[in-house]
């Protein structure tokens, strides 16, 4: 499995550091397409001559600050379905293998209409695949941590999606489903709709972004349960130094 780094470690900063992800030659990097981060034409060319250079391959994560594709206010869809289109179109230009996508985040209708943020949210994928599949670009559907309002913590919502005609790849977030306790039924109920995953450990509770082996994932059962063939990864920390000591722990936990 090739295992890179996200440049969630160098947010805000990434192309004033782009060289330092050399240092740890990441067989892929993940570009966070988002605030000072965002993706443009003379960006996209600095990554695709350091991608010959490198010999690296290229995924991008969709934005994820003030987006919500389950909104109840149109404008607010509408536009965080065009930023989604907007990376999705950066990414063929790059020849990026895929493009992670956050599902949307409910409210409190929820309690007096149960499925309108769900119908939201399948509308918004359902647009975002199609333009996908125009565009060649392969999208997977991420599951979100504890918490409240977040759709998408639990394997019965991805199945729901196929179950109603909407096929999407799966990028699992190893240390989101460890908050919900979830992590053996995600790996049992979605194993062959994984195409990606997101490295990082925590205690069981909150969203840490821990150093991979620092927190209570089970990683044997991930190397074990996940065909490690087909599927690409990248570790997720807050600091590059951080970022380099997960790459290597992640490289020893999927190579014993």
């Amino acid at each position: 499995m090739p295992i890179g780094i996200s440049t969630l470690c160098t947010f805000g900063e990434t192309f004033a550091k782009i060289s330092r992800y050399r240092e740890f030659t990441p067989s892929v990097i993940e570009i966070l397409d988002d605030w000072l981060d965002w993706l443009d034409g003379s960006r996209i060319a600095l990554l695709s001559s350091l991608a010959s250079e490198w010999d690296v391959l290229y995924t991008i994560h969709s934005p994820i600050i003030d987006i919500n594709l389950a909104s109840l206010n149109a404008e607010v869809r509408d536009l965080s379905i065009r930023r989604v289109k907007e990376s999705i179109a950066h990414a063929h230009k790059l020849g990026a293998s895929l493009v992670v996508i956050h599902p949307g985040v409910s409210s409190g209708l929820d309690k007096v209409a149960p499925d309108t943020h769900w119908r939201l949210n399948y509308d918004s994928l359902s647009k975002i695949l199609e333009y996908a599949e125009r565009e060649g670009v392969r999208i997977c559907l991420e599951n979100m941590p504890a918490g409240e309002r977040l759709l998408f913590k639990t394997p019965e919502e991805f199945l729901c999606l196929s179950e109603e005609g909407l096929t999407i790849g799966m990028a699992l977030d190893v240390g989101h489903a460890n908050t919900v306790g979830l992590l053996p039924e995600f790996l049992d109920k979605l194993r062959g709709r994984i195409v990606h995953l997101h490295l990082h450990d925590n205690m069981g509770t909150n969203d840490e972004h821990l150093v991979v082996g620092k927190g209570t994932v089970d990683w044997g059962l991930v190397r074990k349960r996940v065909d490690l063939c087909r599927i690409t990864g990248v570790v997720e920390c807050h600091t590059l130094k951080d970022a380099a000591e997960s790459l290597s722990a992640s490289r020893h936990a999927f190579r014993s």
